[in-house]
């Protein structure tokens, strides 16, 4: 029940297109044997689209915790005394046990992706409690990837008397939560992880590690400033220009170490070190072993 407009509406017959699942006892006794599903798993799971009189109050909370995810319009959430407005591509996960109210927006009501989900290992899993969380990822197709797969994992707890659809998606539920709980490292290897001119510049690096370039040579390469270079390196890799360039240096000394018999004197020309002493300081430096001992301890 809700008030719209001061008037009270009451929604018995749920809303067009709504989809939702409730897995029966027999069903959690079962999984909570499998100990890959056991420690986390979804108890019920639904969509409601254009949700529009939807309220829930729960003084005493729930008993598991439960994530609201808002793909489109908008809606409102109470929990421990504040009010949270959720907005299209944001998220909440009220923690069990939490009082808590929530509903759509009345002018623009919420399409609200829902799951309750417990487990001995929920709070590890889980993203910040009571907050509201920004989560937009868009694929080719312009919808969050974690949208889908939410879909995936509702297709598959419908079908519910196959245990291998029971155990396929909560184990995908692990990967959900953890996308959302690492948000940023989740959007950094999803996305195009670099512009184009950064990526233009770590090709000519890769394809030059034989020689012994500076900021300068890479700023006259590809016409513009070594100040702009560096800025570029710090904001999308948090390095210095220079500090990646060796970074790459390393990595194919490693290849060479595991995969040839050159000598350590001759990987150190083919890096662009005159000096093989010098050459092994840097390796030694930045793996913590010498190239000698890596190639001793990795080829056996």
């Amino acid at each position: 029940m809700t008030l719209y407009n001061n008037q009270e509406i009451i929604r018995k017959d749920g809303f067009t297109g709504q989809r939702m699942t409730y897995l029966p006892g027999y069903v959690k006794k079962k999984i909570l044997k499998d100990p890959r599903v056991s420690d986390l798993y979804i108890t019920h799971i639904g969509i409601f689209p254009k949700a529009y009189g939807h309220l829930r109050n729960r003084p005493l909370g729930s008993s598991q915790h439960i994530l609201l995810y808002c793909t489109d319009g908008k809606g409102f959430v109470e929990t421990e005394g504040k009010k949270h407005y959720l907005n299209t591509n944001q998220m909440i996960v009220i923690k069990s046990k939490t009082a808590c109210r929530y509903g759509s927006d009345s002018n623009d009501p919420w399409t609200l992706y829902w799951f309750h989900y417990t487990g001995k290992n929920s709070e590890i899993y889980s993203p910040p409690f009571n907050q509201v969380l920004s989560v937009y990822k868009e694929n080719i197709y312009g919808t969050d990837e974690r949208q889908l797969l939410f879909e995936d994992m509702l297709v598959y707890l419908e079908n519910y008397l196959n245990s291998d659809n029971v155990i396929f998606a909560n184990i995908s539920l692990k990967y959900f939560l953890t996308s959302v709980k690492y948000n940023d490292v989740y959007n950094w290897v999803k996305k195009d992880k670099i512009n184009d001119r950064l990526s233009d510049i770590i090709n000519y690096m890769k394809n030059n590690t034989h020689r012994n370039l500076k900021i300068n040579d890479i700023a006259h390469e590809f016409g513009c400033s070594a100040s702009n270079i560096y800025k570029l390196f710090k904001k999308d890799l948090e390095s210095a220009p220079l500090d990646f360039f060796i970074h790459l240096k390393i990595e194919k000394a490693h290849r060479y170490l595991l995969l040839t018999n050159m000598k350590v004197k001759e990987i150190s020309r083919k890096l662009g070190y005159d000096d093989p002493y010098y050459f092994s300081r840097i390796f030694t430096k930045h793996t913590g072993i010498s190239p000698a001992k890596f190639r001793r301890e990795e080829k056996g």
